[in-house]
């Protein structure tokens, strides 16, 4: 399940990666090297470059609960808020690049998990919604199972 989460999260840092970017002009060998960069960053821990390359805010939800403070944090959140679930989705999980970077970052960018985007096979989906365009790149970092 957390890698699961893991792979959603990423698939958003790249997708806020790509929406910087003016996407209606992007072309497939640009996204391309956008990932190339992306990449290469994360490789090189350059967490300067790694901030640019995000928006101002990373949605992230094992962000939350990545250690069991923070696991006990989340527990207690959904036990006292009444409306937690809507809270959880339009606010808490929205973290800023720099907390990010600070608590999660290495929690998340192992260096395993580094070899395994850079190793598999990516693919790149052009798709609107609300009429912005996005570029989401793909990665399977996990293989098939009987339930997955």
């Amino acid at each position: 399940m957390v890698k699961n989460i893991v792979v959603l999260m990423f698939l958003f840092v790249v997708s806020i990666v790509c929406a910087q970017q003016k996407t209606e002009n992007v072309s497939l060998k640009e996204m391309k090297q956008v990932w190339a960069t992306f990449l290469s960053t994360l490789k090189t821990k350059d967490t300067l470059q790694f901030k640019q390359l995000s928006a101002s805010k990373i949605r992230c939800y094992s962000c939350l609960e990545n250690t069991p403070e923070e696991e006990k944090e989340l527990t207690t959140f959904r036990d006292t808020e009444e409306d937690w679930y809507s809270a959880l989705y339009t606010t808490k999980i929205y973290i800023p690049v720099d907390i990010f970077i600070a608590e999660d970052y290495n929690l998340i960018f192992t260096h395993n998990f580094i070899v395994l985007l850079v190793k598999s096979e990516t693919i790149y989906v052009n798709h609107a919604i609300e009429a912005v365009n996005y570029i989401e790149v793909l990665v399977t970092t996990t293989k098939p199972t009987k339930f997955q």
